[in-house]
């Protein structure tokens, strides 16, 4: 039986509850993840940051969400609105619903949650609750280009 843990990318960064908006913008820039692990001091997961959570905190309500000609007509209602919440803390913006997989759980289980749950990214952990890693869709396609020969 195949597992996560053969499969998944180990180097990931994460942030922590207590880290600024500003800091997770930063890592979500330099590491090219829309989507960042939130961990407590001693690495456990404790939840996600999305680039479109923080989006729809400071695009106007009133022009609705992701708009590419509305958010540049506005750029400027929105950096301020940035400019507001970026020294806020990530544990506000962050969800904490957000399913993990074990590393020792079996693929066939990513294949079901990733295409029912539309998630492009999961997070992994270890049976005690610590971040391991994430596995990505990218990853599933190369379980299953590795097992079409088999």
């Amino acid at each position: 039986m195949a597992i996560i843990k053969n499969y998944m990318m180990r180097s990931l960064n994460s942030v922590a509850l207590d880290d600024t908006i500003e800091e997770a913008i930063i890592y979500m820039h330099k590491t090219e993840m829309p989507i960042l692990p939130v961990v407590d001091e001693e690495n456990h997961f404790k939840g996600t940051i999305y680039s479109k959570n923080i989006l729809k905190n400071i695009i106007p309500e009133q022009y609705g969400f992701i708009n590419r000609q509305k958010i540049l007509y506005d750029r400027n209602q929105a950096a301020e609105t940035l400019s507001e919440i970026q020294s806020r803390k990530v544990k506000e913006y962050m969800l904490t619903k957000t399913e993990t997989i074990l590393e020792t759980d079996s693929m066939d289980k990513i294949a079901e949650i990733m295409l029912n749950n539309k998630e492009s990214y999961l997070f992994v952990t270890n049976d005690k609750g610590y971040l391991r890693g994430y596995i990505s869709r990218g990853d599933l396609l190369y379980y299953l280009l590795c097992t079409a020969d088999e």
